[in-house]
């Protein structure tokens, strides 16, 4: 788990964006957000946090084949911060 501190207005947006385009799943505090880096499809859990911070909980790589699709959960800090700062540019820009 990482936890990212954001700029008042920043967090503001992100937190906007998960609303409308994130899956939320009922009585859970955090979003579920697909994204694509280089043909490679992940699902993120992120939870807004006070004092405007965003924590990454967990994060899968998907691969799919002919008989549906694995999930690889990613545990290396390094990898969720950098999934973290590429879904903050791409829903930012």
């Amino acid at each position: 788990m990482i936890i990212r501190q954001l700029k008042p207005n920043d967090f503001k947006f992100i937190l906007k964006q998960l609303i409308e385009k994130a899956q939320q799943n009922p009585l859970d505090a955090s979003f579920d957000v697909n994204m694509t880096v280089n043909s490679t499809e992940y699902r993120i859990k992120i939870q807004p946090e006070g004092c405007n911070k965003l924590a990454v909980l967990q994060a899968y790589q998907i691969e799919r084949d002919e008989y549906g699709h694995l999930h690889e959960l990613i545990t290396d800090n390094n990898i969720l911060s950098a999934l973290l700062e590429l879904l903050l540019r791409q829903r930012m820009y």
